[in-house]
């Protein structure tokens, strides 16, 4: 799974730089194409500039996310975290949370599987123990039966002896 999401990360960052690649060529083309012109140009109103970023932001997380889903496709859309982060503590930070995260649901689970194990062989050993008292019923039935048989032999004993006397 963690070579899958190193794949994942290695190919958008792949695709990443050669869509930024193919738009500098793109913009340089058409730049030496178009007329040199010198524009005074206007300072920018922050209002401005900061709409400009969060389209940008907003072009650059659609681009991953396209990216992303194209990869997950290739691999037949596993299940898998994606996180988009430039800052290297953060990004260290939220792969220990996720590692906590994952061990914590793994004993989770098999938590839920030793109790179903558990509540399983308590179930067998009831089982065990009423079949151990049915059969416990059952062998003084066949002591008494013996020991009634054992009886009439001896007293069929006694009375061919007086008999026989």
């Amino acid at each position: 799974m963690k070579t899958k999401i190193t794949i994942i990360t290695a190919v958008m960052l792949l695709c990443l730089r050669t869509s930024a690649s193919d738009e500098l060529s793109n913009s340089s083309v058409k730049q030496a194409t178009r007329p040199v012109s010198i524009a005074v140009s206007e300072p920018v109103s922050e209002p401005e500039a900061e709409r400009r970023a969060d389209k940008r932001h907003e072009e650059m997380l659609n681009k991953m996310q396209a990216a992303v889903e194209e990869i997950a496709q290739l691999y037949g859309n596993p299940v898998f975290l994606q996180v988009f982060t430039n800052d290297a503590e953060q990004a260290t930070e939220l792969k220990q949370r996720l590692k906590a995260a994952q061990s914590r649901e793994d004993f989770r689970r098999e938590l839920a599987d030793l109790e179903k194990k558990r509540d399983d062989l308590l179930n067998d050993i009831a089982l065990k123990e009423r079949e151990a008292t049915r059969l416990t019923g059952r062998l003084v039935r066949q002591r008494r039966a013996l020991e009634a048989l054992a009886t009439a032999v001896e007293e069929a004993q006694r009375a061919v002896e007086e008999t026989t006397k």
